[in-house]
This record gives C-alpha cells, sequence and structure tokens, in this order.
C-alpha cells in the first residue's frame, strides 16, 4: 500500500511537470499565431501537422501504438489553432491584465452525458500520454548524453553555488541534455541538497542521472598528476595539495603533524615530518587528506626496506633518527654529491655530542625558507640545534 503511494505521489509531480510543458508549448503557439497575423498565413497549416505526427511517432517507443498517440495530439493541436485564432488585441489585452492563459479550453474538457464514452476515450487516452511522455523523459535522464564537443569538459562546482547555479553551469558547457528534467529529479530526490563542491570531468559518456549522482558523492573522477620535490616539510607539502587538488592544507597539516595519525599508521615518531616519500603521485581531485597521507607512507615503507633498517640499527640509531638527520640532509643540499659530505658531518656531531648547527631546523622553527641572521639563532625552540644538542 505504501508503494503505490509513493508512485502516486511521483506521478502526480510528473502530471504536475506535464502541464507546465503543455503550456509551454501553447506559449510557443500563440507566439506563433502572432507572426502568421503579421505575415498574413492561414492559421490551419495541413503540412505542419503531418509533420508534427510524423515527429511524435518517431518517438513512440511504445506499448501505445501511433494512432494512439495521434489521437492525443490532434486534440492538443486543436487546442494550439484555437490559441493562433485569437486576435492580437485579445492577446495584448491578457499580457496587460496580467492573466496567463490556459492551454486547454473548458470545451476541451466539457463533455455532455451523451458523449460518456468519448470522455472516457479522452480520459484514457490523456492518461496514456502522460504515461508514455513519462517513460520518454526516464529513459532520456538515464540514457547517456554525447555531448558535441568530442573531448573531456571540466567544471568545477564552487563553494557556497546554489543548486540552481550549478545546474545553469551543467546547462551552459553542455554536459546536461535537460535542464528542466535535471532540476526535477534532483528536487524529487532530495540529492540536490548533497551536492558537493570540486572538479569533475565529464567525457561525453554520462546520463543526466550519472551527472547528478556523481556530483551528490562528491567523488570527483579527475585524475590529477602531483609531484612533491624532496626536501618539502609537511606544510609545503600541504600547499601543493590544495592548490592542486583542492585539499585543506590547515586539516592536512594538522593530520601529518599530529601525534594520532602517527601512532594510527605505526610510525614511530611524534609526528610525520620526513615520513612523507617525494614522488609523483595519481590522486582524484578532492582526495581526502588520510588518503594522501596513508599513500604517501606506504611510498616511504617501500623505500625505506628492512636492508635499510638493519643498517641504522648497526649504526646505533632509530629509524626516526635516520628520518630526522636524512630530513635536514635533503633541505640543506644543493646537487646530489654533496648529500654523504652533510651527512658524515651532522653523524660526526651527533657522535661526539657537540651542536649540529643545522639551518634547516632554524628554517623550521621560524616556519618559512629565508636567510638566516645571527637573531634567528637565538630563538628559543627545539627545533634549535644551535642551541641544543642532538636532533631535534
Amino acid at each position: 500500500m505504501s508503494e503505490m503511494k509513493s508512485l502516486r505521489r511521483k506521478i502526480d509531480r510528473l502530471d504536475k511537470l506535464i502541464v507546465r510543458l503543455l503550456n509551454r508549448r501553447a506559449k510557443y503557439a500563440d507566439e506563433i499565431g502572432k507572426i502568421k497575423d503579421k505575415l498574413g498565413l492561414d492559421v490551419y497549416s495541413p503540412d505542419r501537422e503531418k509533420q508534427v505526427y510524423e515527429n511524435v511517432s518517431r518517438q513512440n517507443p511504445g506499448p501505445l501504438t501511433d494512432e494512439a498517440v495521434k489521437r492525443v495530439y490532434e486534440r492538443i493541436i486543436d487546442e494550439s489553432r484555437r490559441l493562433e485564432r485569437e486576435s492580437a488585441e485579445e492577446r495584448r489585452t491578457s499580457i496587460q491584465t496580467g492573466k496567463s492563459r490556459k492551454l486547454f479550453s473548458k470545451e476541451f474538457f466539457r463533455l455532455s452525458d451523451k458523449n460518456l464514452n468519448g470522455r472516457k476515450n479522452v480520459i484514457l487516452l490523456f492518461a496514456s500520454a502522460l504515461l508514455l511522455m513519462s517513460i520518454v523523459w526516464l529513459i532520456a535522464f538515464v540514457t547517456p548524453y554525447h555531448n558535441a564537443r568530442g573531448k573531456g569538459i571540466l567544471v568545477t562546482i564552487q563553494r557556497g553555488m546554489t543548486a540552481n547555479q550549478v545546474y545553469t553551469r551543467l546547462a551552459e558547457d553542455r554536459v546536461i541534455s535537460n535542464t528542466l528534467l535535471f532540476k526535477l529529479f534532483g528536487r524529487i530526490s532530495s540529492i540536490q541538497r548533497s551536492i558537493k563542491a570540486g572538479k569533475y570531468l565529464f567525457t561525453g559518456h554520462y546520463s543526466d542521472y550519472d551527472v547528478l549522482k556523481l556530483i551528490a558523492t562528491g567523488k570527483s573522477n579527475l585524475l590529477v598528476h602531483v609531484t612533491i620535490p624532496e626536501g618539502m616539510t609537511v606544510r609545503q607539502i600541504a600547499g601543493i595539495y590544495q592548490h592542486e587538488l583542492g585539499v585543506d592544507s590547515a586539516a592536512f597539516a594538522g593530520e601529518a603533524l599530529g601525534d594520532s595519525m602517527a601512532a594510527a599508521l605505526d610510525i614511530p615518531s611524534q609526528n610525520l615530518e620526513g615520513y612523507l616519500f617525494p614522488e609523483t603521485y595519481d590522486f582524484y581531485y578532492g582526495t581526502d587528506p588520510e588518503e594522501i597521507i596513508k599513500r604517501m607512507t606506504d611510498e616511504f615503507r617501500l623505500f625505506f626496506s628492512d636492508s635499510l633498517r638493519t643498517r641504522a640499527a648497526a649504526l646505533g640509531y632509530s629509524v626516526d633518527q635516520i628520518v630526522t638527520v636524512a630530513s635536514i640532509v635533503e633541505a640543506e643540499a644543493q646537487i646530489d654529491s654533496e648529500r654523504p659530505i652533510i651527512a658524515s658531518v651532522y653523524y660526526n656531531r651527533l657522535k661526539k655530542r657537540i651542536p649540529l648547527e643545522a639551518d634547516p631546523t632554524i628554517e623550521y622553527a621560524l616556519g618559512r625558507h629565508t636567510r638566516i641572521y645571527y637573531k634567528d639563532l637565538q630563538i628559543k625552540s627545539p627545533y634549535n640545534t644551535y642551541k641544543r644538542y642532538g636532533l631535534p
């Protein structure tokens, strides 16, 4: 019973849409009547009427016969002719008074009791036409729309855009085939309340339903190549992902610099500084920071093999200490050949228990990449390796 009520509500919504479309058709007929008045043409055009019947017959997938569809359209065309016959003066009066025309006259619905069978037939045909239109629209909504551009269309939905603004953008970019139908299904399904900001790539093989579902989930299908250079800090990496993927840089840095993420990933450190492996990655636009971080630490684990762990243990250092030294060396070295020399210097200072005096740690404490002055060396920070012994 509940299912039947639900279906009836959907039919009621479709009926409302159909009436709007029929009246829109009537307005076009009204405009045609004005043009015919100016040109002195006859209201009745048998060639045009024949063309209309041929067009609707081609669009008829069944189960209604072409003859049944034709009978319905005969009634619609009769009403269109009635509008075309109205004088230009009557049309101007209607506009001035603000009274909108109705597609169907009272006579269209007023059938005498003597013609009871005729009334039943009209009702049946009209209901069949509504059903036919509903089926045609539904098929159109789920059928892939092939835009004429050939290449994919990139659509950016910005934060704060209303549903109507999104629909307009999709229509202007020729991503959807029927804006009115798209809006209707968006409202009926309530999906329009879930539209997510982001960048979406449409190749022309998406139906209107696919488009609506994609922008509601927020899972962008735009694959972006992102290169993370060596020597980048967590905050610098966050800035790159914000620019390339639209990721919230503050959220990314908060996750990577917090101890909870390091613990969840079984990283032996208070944060993930130095554990986000520099590489070129493929991510979908808008990927969650957690997913990006996990991918980068997975790449780190592949690089930092068991043999390197064994070597670190033999030197008397933990994995975290090795990573810290490597990060400092990477930030200071200008060319590849410098890295082993700089690393050797730092390991010797650690062995002799003297301050590392590493400029990259001062830059990290200051929060910016800049020239180091004497006053900067006095900064109170656990990262000031001029004042503190050992690794930061």
